[in-house]
């Protein structure tokens, strides 16, 4: 809804500035110059407002990628012939630097993993994991990293589409038992995801709640960051006034 909404509004100010360009720059005798410049400008900003709308149905934001990558692992650990998928899994959770946000995001992972699979599950609050029933799983978890980098440019066209690498990594440790305290598993798990997404709006793909998702861009030049956004915005308004005005004459 949200999408149709905003593709709503681009198609109408996309209309605006064509009609504007075609009543009032290339249709008039002679030629109006300050037009045909403002004509570059409004077509440059509607390229960038149409690139920027298919960037959001693309890419997955990067806490979608987080919970993805570490919920196939622990699907892994799930499916293996020796843990019984039958008996209660009693999880406990914990993060190695004590961050909050991080046990959090684990938790919530575990939660739905464990709804999607059918297991029958609950969460301890200490590290011994006890449970009244007869038999039961212990599955401990250590966070030990969640980390979002953008590690350099991509595509670097002066004016034109920047992408960004994007490197998505984590890494867990995962002990389980029986509740005889017999070892069915023990690794230490990692994680990593890299693509290319869009520099324009990246922080689309973080979240605020979690800073982990977080990071800084690689650097572009100052006339491009600054000056230029600054000089579409000027002009585009320009041509809003010089519209109106032509029309009301």
């Amino acid at each position: 809804m949200i999408i149709h909404y905003h593709r709503r509004n681009y198609a109408i100010s996309q209309n605006f500035y064509l009609n504007f360009i075609k009543q009032n720059i290339f249709f008039t005798k002679p030629p109006n110059f300050l037009g045909i410049v403002l004509s570059i400008f409004i077509i440059t900003s509607i390229f960038y407002s149409y690139s920027s709308l298919h960037a959001q149905e693309k890419y997955k934001s990067n806490l979608e990628v987080f919970e993805d990558e570490i919920s196939i692992e622990l699907e892994k650990i799930i499916f293996l012939p020796e843990i019984n998928r039958n008996e209660k899994f009693v999880f406990y959770v914990t993060d190695s630097g004590n961050k909050p946000e991080n046990k959090k995001f684990m938790e919530k992972i575990v939660r739905n993993t464990a709804d999607k699979n059918k297991i029958l599950y609950s969460f301890s609050k200490d590290d011994f994991m006890k449970a009244p029933d007869t038999g039961y799983i212990k599955f401990r978890i250590i966070v030990n990293k969640f980390y979002t980098e953008y590690t350099k440019l991509i595509k670097n066209r002066f004016l034109g589409e920047k992408t960004m690498y994007r490197k998505i990594t984590s890494a867990f440790s995962v002990n389980v038992w029986d509740n005889f305290d017999k070892s069915l598993y023990r690794d230490d798990i990692s994680t990593k995801f890299e693509d290319e997404i869009p520099l324009d709006d990246y922080t689309k793909y973080e979240s605020a709640e979690y800073k982990f998702t977080q990071n800084y861009p690689p650097k572009v030049s100052f006339l491009e960051s600054v000056i230029f956004p600054a000089a579409v915005v000027t002009f585009s308004a320009i041509a809003a006034i010089l519209f109106f005005t032509i029309r009301s004459k």
